[in-house]
C-alpha cells in the first residue's frame, strides 16, 4: 500500500486532487503523474491541489510542485493548492512556492478564486 493515496474529483470547470498522506521519493511518481494527467485533461482550466490530508512533503515532491508550476504554465492552466497543513504550508513559505503556486485556505476558496 501506498503512502500516499489520491483522488481525483471533477467538477464543473476545475480537477481536485484529493492528497492524503505523504510525498516523498517514493510517491513522488504518482503525484507527477496525477498533476500532469489533469493538467492535459484541463488545458485552460484550473487544477487543485487539495492538501488538507498531506501529512508531509520531501524536496522530491516539492520538485514536482515545480515541475507541476511550470506544465500548468505551458498548459495556459491554473494550479492552486488547498488547504495545506500548517506543516506543509511552512515548507511552502520558506521555499517560496507559495509566492507562485497560489494557497488558498479551502478548496472552495481556491476554486472560486479568480483567474490570476
Amino acid at each position: 500500500m501506498s503512502a500516499l493515496q489520491i483522488t481525483v474529483d471533477e467538477r464543473n470547470d476545475a480537477t481536485v486532487i484529493v492528497l492524503d498522506g505523504e510525498i516523498d521519493i517514493a510517491t513522488e511518481n504518482d503525484f507527477r503523474d496525477a498533476v500532469t494527467s489533469a493538467l492535459e485533461q484541463r488545458p485552460g482550466g484550473c487544477v487543485v491541489l487539495d492538501c488538507a490530508g498531506l501529512a508531509f512533503i520531501d524536496s522530491s515532491g516539492l520538485r514536482v510542485l515545480v515541475q507541476s508550476y511550470k506544465a500548468a504554465q505551458e498548459h495556459r492552466c491554473q494550479l492552486r493548492i488547498a488547504a495545506p497543513p500548517e506543516r506543509v504550508a511552512k515548507i511552502l513559505r520558506v521555499t517560496a512556492i507559495d509566492t507562485r503556486i497560489p494557497v488558498h485556505p479551502t478548496v472552495e476558496a481556491a476554486l472560486a478564486a479568480p483567474a490570476a
